[in-house]
């Protein structure tokens, strides 16, 4: 019997099935030039760490798909998309800082006594670029979901 990923990977059009470790190939080297871009900064708290560590898990499991796809495809795909599923755990660390923040400007505010400053000042810092990006695809993935649990609950 063939599993669903299996069943997947025959459903993908032939050339996006040769495709695959060239696919692998790159998400590797772009993770591990994020690995390497970060290591090299001065300062590393344990956010970046765990980072790096995350990138460098999809870089291993990117290359060994690219290599594993030579003795059996439908596997290397499995492993890409293995890869790919530890994106929202970076996707979740973000959101979670993101929180820790808010929460500690709020408790910050109250402490001083003087909102109206603490929010402005947090307005100009944060949510960062990336937080803004993180929570937009956030967004995006849970509207997609709804989308796609009211379609299958009409069939």
């Amino acid at each position: 019997m063939s599993s669903s990923k299996e069943t997947e990977f025959n459903n993908l059009p032939h050339w996006f099935q040769r495709i695959i470790p060239l696919i692998s190939v790159i998400l590797s080297a772009l993770a591990f030039s994020y690995v390497v871009y970060r290591y090299n900064q001065a300062s590393l708290e344990l956010v970046h760490w765990v980072r790096i560590i995350i990138f460098a898990l999809i870089g291993i499991v990117s290359l060994f798909s690219a290599v594993l796809y030579a003795f059996n495809k439908e596997l290397s795909w499995k492993w890409v998309i293995g890869g790919l599923s530890l994106i929202p755990i970076l996707l979740a660390l973000q959101l979670i800082l993101l929180f820790m923040n808010i929460f500690k400007v709020a408790i910050g505010s109250i402490l001083e006594g003087r909102l109206p400053e603490t929010v402005r000042m947090f307005i100009e810092n944060y949510p960062s670029k990336f937080d803004i990006i993180i929570l937009a695809v956030l967004f995006m993935a849970g509207i997609l979901w709804v989308i796609d649990k009211l379609r299958t609950k009409e069939k």
